[in-house]
């Protein structure tokens, strides 16, 4: 399952959230962004209970204030 994960951080603090996702496992890549997300995450998780747990540990993590998942449609 892919998806890309659009995360609001609180100010100044895109770059330390970064480096936390960086390694996560789901985690395939990370980069911080410019506009009304801080962070972008793509992912790959095996199924919609592995990115529900990803979203899970993001959501959790010190600096997160929101997220928002864009789950890819299989064409």
């Amino acid at each position: 399952m892919k998806a890309c994960i659009l995360i609001k951080t609180v100010s100044g603090k895109h770059k330390e959230v970064s480096k936390k996702l960086r390694g996560v496992k789901g985690v395939k890549t990370v980069f911080p962004t410019f506009g009304r997300s801080d962070v972008v995450v793509d992912s790959k998780t095996k199924d919609f209970k592995e990115l529900a747990t990803l979203l899970s540990r993001i959501s959790k993590m010190k600096g997160v204030l929101a997220t928002e998942t864009l789950i890819a449609l299989e064409v």
